[in-house]
């Protein structure tokens, strides 16, 4: 056994998480995929937000012969988060569909990365058919009833420019997938006593502007004031908007609430607004 060397490595990030990294995912060959694998004497390695694949230097040989047979790694990728799809643009593909990515249509960016999309971010054009080749052979019965994220296809080739030949730089072997997350309204409920004062939102970073749009009753026969922004905002894991609750007053203004909470993405849900459905974020505070 000679020594390992990186064959292909696949990362993805997520502007959701502090520091790009999407540490959700899970990584699963195909079937066809863990036989080649088998085959080829190729290792797996699990990083923290990909996947990575080695070859036995010794074996390389091996592994162009089977190269030159169109070898082909599939990998369904699958997120241990529930809510993925609630914080990643351009939310989930519909039913008939997934995302599919592959190593033969790359396109680098401004830093020079090989990304697997051809803009900035991964985007509805990603979507493919259940039904469009090759997920019928990559998919097996049980995936179409808890689907995978999506799905990320490695070529392996001979070329000169093949991940199997020796003159590739590390760069070369490293591809990448970019998502970016959701945005939503952001409604806040002001209930109890805060709802019946003169009450608007102040935003510390001057960015953010509220809306009142009045007052509203909410199951159990509850009051409450509306105060929506007015304008989407990108959802993060940890975010970092700085709101304050504040009551004016004949006095000046007074602060109710020194720091409230942000938007979660437990509580998003689809609204009608100016006639389109947008998505909104729900923060209740009494």
């Amino acid at each position: 056994m000679g020594a390992y060397r990186l064959l292909a490595n696949v990362t993805v990030e997520h502007a959701y998480f502090s520091g790009q990294s999407c540490r959700t995912l899970e990584f699963i060959p195909s079937e066809s995929c863990a036989v080649l694998l088998r085959r080829t004497g190729l290792l797996l390695k699990a990083s923290e937000s990909g996947v990575a694949v080695y070859f036995d230097e010794e074996k390389i040989d091996i592994l162009r012969l089977h190269a030159e047979d169109d070898l082909v790694l599939a990998f369904k990728v699958f997120s241990k988060d529930s809510n993925f799809f609630r914080y990643t643009a351009p939310g989930a593909p519909p039913d008939d569909s997934i995302l599919f990515f592959d190593t033969q249509r790359v396109t680098r960016n401004a830093a020079d990365k090989q990304m697997l999309h051809p803009d900035a971010y991964a985007a509805a054009d990603a979507w493919l058919k259940l039904t469009t080749d090759p997920l019928p052979a990559i998919l097996e019965r049980k995936d179409y009833l808890v689907k995978p994220v999506f799905i990320v296809q490695l070529r392996i080739t001979t070329g000169a420019e093949g991940l199997c030949s020796n003159k590739l730089d590390s760069a070369a072997r490293k591809f990448y997938i970019r998502f970016t997350t959701n945005q939503t309204y952001w409604k806040y409920y002001i209930l109890g006593d805060l709802s019946k004062r003169n009450v608007f939102i102040a935003d510390l970073d001057n960015t953010l502007q509220f809306e009142n749009l009045g007052s509203t009753l909410l199951p159990g026969n509850r009051e409450a004031v509306q105060l929506l922004s007015s304008k989407a905002i990108p959802l993060h894991e940890q975010p970092h908007q700085r709101l304050q609750l504040k009551e004016s007053t004949g006095m000046g203004d007074r602060i109710l609430v020194k720091r409230l909470p942000n938007a979660s993405v437990e509580q998003v849900h689809g609204d009608l607004m100016a006639g389109k459905i947008e998505q909104v974020s729900e923060i209740y505070i009494s």
